[in-house]
């Protein structure tokens, strides 16, 4: 019988199963690693955002300490309109007014407040990106500038936040535009349409508690106004360059209403499904949304930022019938919701409206 004898230079491969078990282990391996290494990216992404939010809420109580009143979301004044001064919405946001209180000084010098901020001489303002009004996790708005020739003859730039409206939305002219409940509302229309308007809002008239009541909330651009293709148009179904423009003062833009539930709508079609349920813009574009899993960060009026869950207590719009009226106005009926239960993302949007609720409610 013979006997092979291998010299200490040989060794042993490995087989092709082994190899397959190597393979497949560090794959596993990957697997596990790839959602934690995500989860604390989007961790960072959130503390950002938050900060985001903290800063514009100390912004507003600067502008309100030096105002006596927190800004509007658009309000009535004499402009110039193509070189004619005419009593006109100025159609700029809160984001806008308060630009000298969160360090953007020089676009605050920028400002003509004289001309309407479409008029080319605001082009400056319109066109520079702040990273302040960028939620991390909200990519497509970084540095995102909308093309001229669409709806811009020159270039704007977005924003990821918006300012609470409250539950319910009346336009510029509508006779019921005082008795919206959120912090935040057009100024109104002046001499020219009747002379409807929202009073100024300060903090003795926030009669909820600041720490109860929405300041600003996530508007996330990507979801909003990057809303995808309609497959049989090649079109967007959003209006890729006419929403969140982070100047404008309007409705659905640097705004957003407790209508739906945070996240309420997962895409543009099931909103467009649904029932109109405002007189100014769409469904989809008046929720408060963001790209953080489970829910969106808001600001409060106190200053603090919360995360608010997309299960939070909210009611069930499909139990409100809405008649719009005009473009401005309309009428809500509530009288088909259950009654003596207190809807908590509701109740937070309003500044006035004497619910009781705690934060162990949401």
């Amino acid at each position: 019988m013979r006997s092979s004898l291998r010299s200490p230079g040989d060794r042993p491969g490995f087989t092709l199963i082994e190899l397959l078990v190597v393979i497949a282990i560090i794959a596993v391996l990957i697997a596990l690693l790839l959602p934690a290494v995500q989860s604390a990216r989007e961790a960072a992404r959130r503390i950002q955002c938050v900060n985001n939010l903290k800063q514009m809420a100390l912004a507003t109580h600067n502008y309100a300490s030096a105002q006596g009143v927190f800004p509007m979301q658009d309000r009535m004044a004499i402009v110039s309109i193509g070189g004619t001064p005419i009593w006109y919405w100025q159609d700029f946001g809160p984001f806008v007014a308060m630009t000298q209180y969160y360090e953007a000084g020089t676009i605050y010098n920028a400002l003509n407040s004289n001309l309407h901020i479409w008029e080319p001489e605001n082009t400056t303002v319109n066109g520079v990106g702040l990273n302040v009004l960028w939620c991390p996790s909200d990519g497509h708005v970084v540095n995102f500038s909308a093309p001229t020739g669409f709806l811009t003859i020159f270039p704007m730039t977005f924003s990821s936040y918006g300012s609470s409206l409250g539950p319910l939305i009346f336009g510029y002219i509508s006779p019921k535009l005082s008795s919206m409940q959120g912090m935040f509302a057009h100024s109104g229309d002046g001499p020219v349409g009747g002379g409807h308007t929202f009073p100024p809002v300060s903090i003795a008239s926030v009669t909820d508690g600041t720490s109860n009541t929405l300041l600003y909330g996530e508007h996330a651009f990507g979801k909003i106004a990057l809303a995808g293709n309609n497959p049989s148009t090649g079109q967007p179904y959003g209006d890729s360059t006419g929403l969140n423009w982070w100047t404008s003062g309007d409705y659905g833009d640097t705004s957003f209403s407790t209508m739906f539930g945070p996240n309420f709508f997962e895409n543009y079609v099931d909103s467009r499904a649904f029932p109109r349920m405002q007189c100014r813009q769409g469904n989809w574009s008046v929720q408060a949304c963001s790209f953080h899993p489970g829910g969106c960060n808001f600001a409060m009026a106190d200053g603090s930022v919360r995360f608010i869950k997309d299960s939070v207590n909210s009611w069930n719009p499909r139990l409100i019938n809405f008649k719009s009226l005009n473009s401005y106005d309309g009428i809500y009926d509530l009288s088909n919701l259950p009654k003596g239960v207190t809807y908590v993302y509701q109740a937070l949007s309003t500044r006035n409206g004497g619910e009781v609720i705690s934060s162990d409610n949401y």
